[in-house]
């Protein structure tokens, strides 16, 4: 029995490739979003915790240079938490767009698989016709004699 080969098995083969390059891909936008994320909780975190320690220090009394030196960390670390946002925000963007190419390679890839399952079936059904028309024969031919 001949056995053929399906014919697009190299493109298949660069569809996987593609598909765990494109994995890789996401993998690493999403890392890094997770990791801006954290900065920025921890940032939220310290200027609250500072803020805190600016209130409790009001109601035991606050000195001018002290209460000068508040206002520029708050607005210092308030830039740092909106330019972390913002960071945030396109590393959320890239994932989304990782994600949108991954799941592109997934299908391509899936639609290949998909004509290669339906094609070998094809295959080894007509291959099953043949040998049932080829065990017909012999038996015609059998009868025949």
């Amino acid at each position: 029995m001949h056995k053929k080969g399906f014919k697009l098995q190299q493109v298949l083969n660069y569809r996987k490739e593609v598909e765990k390059v494109r994995t890789l891909e996401f993998a690493d936008a999403k890392r890094e979003f997770e990791h801006a994320a954290e900065r920025l909780r921890r940032e939220e975190e310290h200027a609250a915790h500072v803020a805190h320690e600016f209130v409790c220090k009001q109601t035991d009394g606050i000195d001018a240079v002290e209460l000068q030196m508040y206002a520029n960390f708050f607005r210092k670390k308030q830039g740092e938490i909106n330019q972390q946002r913002d960071e945030v925000h396109t590393l959320d963007c890239k994932v989304t767009e990782k994600r949108e190419t991954l799941l592109h390679a997934a299908k391509e890839k899936k639609v290949l698989e998909t004509f290669k399952d339906r094609k070998m079936a094809a295959d080894v059904k007509d291959q099953m016709a043949k040998d049932r028309h080829f065990l017909d024969e012999i038996a015609i031919q059998k009868k025949g004699r």
